[in-house]
């Protein structure tokens, strides 16, 4: 596999001193480069998997006395933090039972969770309406706030929580349910199951805590956030929003932080970098992260330890093949998913993954590449599912946070990450950094830290620790990423949905909806056309190829001989295109069928009104709808687009339709939207969906005189028709085009 990327898609946020790498004195925390701010933390403590996050985080909100926001890209009432039925410490188990037990207790606090308003592609996997269930359920100073303030096509996937100010956790895990696991990942763990019974796969992640100057600006990191999202947010009438969050209490810290969590690090200092996407052409983009994992991957000498979920990112796949390319370069240890969860991951980031290391294998040209996945006994065809997001380099440089080394980690979505740097010659640090490594390690490989430590000073490297431990019923076992089987291949998706690199401005987003406006419609005219007619006369072939009575075609005859003569058949068609308009079914299909079933007078006056009815009540939804949606594409770009559509509505609408294709019902919505004239609208459509219509309709009378009677006297007349209806419609577009701009 190739990797073709548009790399002009990919803004290099820095310059790296020489083109390559970062000299050895020179640092990588740079505030406005590659992090947001360094700040100093008394504690900075490393929490592996759900359990020890879980637990830490109920100790410190029990702590807690003024202000708990909980940001997260997911958050489930009913999640369980604790395996016990009855915890010891007197406190229901599950998270929002918690929540309102610790509100009753503490007359002074509230808590504000903040959620991203997700996309319905994860409808199904998440709680259902989980703004209704916190809301009508919960105590009135639990308030739970859904954000859809993001750039278009982004997520919100931080996960943070704040307590008083004074303490702070980041990293991959959020507070849903099917991620609670132990380190021990056992094959049968009883209290791994979801809320309904259900076991899930063993659970790998890690979360960071913190306290001091650090915790303080996370804080106001998340109250920027909240502030934000409050402006867009749309609450009930009877919702009371959250109150200003108080100033940090560092005082709070010795209360807070949970008394068993031992700190990794003592008196450091921690850069926090982000991943932010302009939501209007006012700002910037913030890509920090990518600055900062970009550099760091350059500046490694020694080895590169990689634990992440994805690794698709092509900013880091290109890092990583510049460095495997050369000579004298370290070895690149990546710890990732054995496969990906669910057939849509397997088909898009699985699809992706697989080509991002092969591009990177190609590079490794002195073989020091080495991709494991985590093997624990007796899971059968299940494996441990690696969540985690961990970089550590040459025992000098560890960065924990929410953000995957995918494109959209990088530059599209909302995400922060902390970071430690150790100074040269600073050794306090760097065997702190390295002890981080051996936890990491010594739980993949069934080794206890110290023993860990040792068995890596003794092996030399760390690829020949886990080569050595091969074999154990707990290791780490090489990764064949050729062969994940991928029930669809959406990589043609890539770089446009599944994990893009940057936001879908206004701009783009109109490319994309109005393509009569702003690219040339005919090739895609021709695509859609091509793609219409082939299944159609596949069907025609396959149908009469069956024997009469298996194909049954007397009463599919019959069937259409009834539409064709009900008399109702009009508002029977009529209402089809409005329902499955809405279903978003291509127009050209419907207007196909249509005309297979109509002769082709009224086949052309039944489309022609349907498809009016259909494009009516999509504007009419998106009249209703849209306004919300739009709101994140606010800006100059938008503004001024909306000022030409209410002023060349008509024309505009004309152009659109001069060959009814592409998405006919989202150029509807998006209309009624932007408050488009109604009456223009319409009379564009009728004006500019006429020809095409027409077109549609005798070519198929004509498509299906050639099928019936296949002489090349029909053949050749289909053909022609066929060639003269795009030579229209180019002239008819240009000629547009020249009026628009003369």
């Amino acid at each position: 596999m190739d990797l073709a990327y548009d790399r002009s898609s990919v803004t290099e946020p820095i310059a790296l001193k020489g083109g390559h790498r970062r000299d050895g004195d020179e640092p990588l925390l740079v505030p406005g480069e590659t992090c947001w701010k360094i700040a100093p933390a008394q504690r900075f403590a490393v929490l592996i998997d759900a359990a020890d996050y879980y637990a830490n985080l109920r100790r410190a909100i029990i702590a807690a006395e003024h202000a708990v926001v909980i940001v997260g890209w997911d958050i489930d009432s009913r999640t369980r933090l604790v395996p016990e039925k009855k915890p010891k410490d007197g406190y229901p188990a599950t998270l929002l039972p918690f929540l309102q037990a610790v509100l009753e207790k503490k007359p002074d606090l509230h808590i504000v969770l903040l959620a991203w308003d997700f996309s319905m592609i994860y409808a199904f996997e998440r709680e259902f309406l989980p703004g209704f269930t916190f809301r009508s359920k919960a105590h009135p100073r639990l308030h739970f706030v859904l954000d859809g303030a993001h750039a278009l096509g982004a997520s919100h996937h931080q996960k943070i929580a704040v307590i008083d100010g004074c303490v702070a956790f980041t990293g991959g895990m959020d507070l849903t349910i099917r991620r609670w696991d132990r380190s021990a990942h056992a094959a049968k763990e009883p209290a791994r199951v979801d809320p309904a019974g259900e076991p899930y796969a063993p659970m790998h992640d890690v979360q960071v805590a913190v306290d001091g100057d650090a915790a303080g600006e996370i804080h106001e990191l998340v109250r920027v956030r909240l502030e934000h999202a409050l402006q867009y947010a749309e609450q009930s009438a009877d919702h009371v929003p959250p109150p200003k969050l108080p100033e940090p209490q560092p005082q709070c810290a010795g209360t807070v932080w949970p008394s068993a969590l031992k700190p990794d690090f003592e008196g450091v200092e921690v850069g926090i970098s982000r991943t932010h996407a302009s939501t209007s052409g006012d700002e910037a983009d913030v890509r920090e992260i990518a600055a900062l994992t970009r550099a760091a991957l350059l500046t490694a000498r020694k080895y590169v330890f990689i634990e992440n979920q994805y690794l698709t990112a092509a900013l880091a796949g290109d890092a990583l093949a510049q460095s495997l390319a050369e000579a004298e370069g370290p070895e690149i240890v990546a710890v990732l998913p054995k496969a990906e969860s669910g057939w849509l991951e397997q088909s898009s980031m699985g699809v992706l993954r697989a080509r991002m290391l092969e591009h990177v294998r190609r590079a490794d040209k002195y073989e020091r590449l080495h991709i494991y996945y985590p093997r624990v006994p007796d899971l059968g065809d299940r494996s441990v599912n690696v969540h985690s997001k961990v970089l550590i380099i040459d025992d000098k440089f560890l960065k924990i946070g929410s953000s995957n080394l995918s494109n959209r980690s990088l530059g599209l979505d909302t995400e922060c990450d902390l970071s430690i740097e150790a100074a040269e010659g600073d050794e306090r640090v760097q065997k702190a950094v390295q002890r981080v490594l051996c936890r990491l390690l010594g739980e993949h490989l069934e080794l206890d830290p110290d023993a860990c430590v040792r068995a890596l000073d003794e092996a030399g490297s760390l690829t020949a620790l886990i080569e050595s431990r091969r074999g154990q019923p707990r290791s780490l076992e090489l990764l064949d990423w050729t062969a994940e089987d991928a029930p669809l291949n959406l990589e043609a998706l890539g770089e446009l949905v599944v994990d893009p690199e940057r936001p879908m401005g206004a701009d783009a987003f109109v490319k994309g909806l109005l393509p009569a406006e702003v690219r040339l419609p005919i090739a895609r005219s021709l695509l859609a056309t091509v793609g219409m007619i082939l299944p159609m006369a596949l069907v025609f072939w396959f149908w009469n190829s069956l024997p009469d009575d298996v194909s049954s075609t007397d009463r599919v005859l019959h069937l259409l001989t009834s539409v064709r003569n009900h008399p109702l058949g009009f508002l029977y068609v009529c209402g089809a295109y409005a329902v499955l308009g809405l279903a978003f079914v291509p127009i050209t299909a419907l207007i196909g069928a249509t005309a297979l079933v109509f002769e082709p007078g009224r086949a052309f006056v039944y489309s022609l009104s349907g498809a009016l009815l259909s494009a009516t009540v999509a504007y009419g939804v998106g009249r209703l709808a849209g306004t919300h949606a739009l709101r994140q594409l606010d800006g100059p770009r938008l503004r001024k687009l909306r000022s030409q559509l209410h002023a060349q509505a008509f024309r505009a609408t004309v152009v659109a339709r001069l060959l009814p294709v592409g998405n006919f019902t989202v150029i509807n919505m998006f209309a009624g939207a932007l408050r488009v004239p109604l009456l223009s609208f319409l009379a564009g459509n009728v004006v500019g969906m006429c020809f095409g219509i027409g077109g549609i309709t005798f070519l198929a009378d004509r498509l299906a005189a050639a099928w019936n009677a296949p002489t090349l006297s029909s053949v050749v007349t289909l053909l022609v028709y066929v060639v003269g209806l795009f030579g229209v419609s180019l002239a008819l577009s240009k000629l547009f085009e020249r009026h628009k701009r003369k």
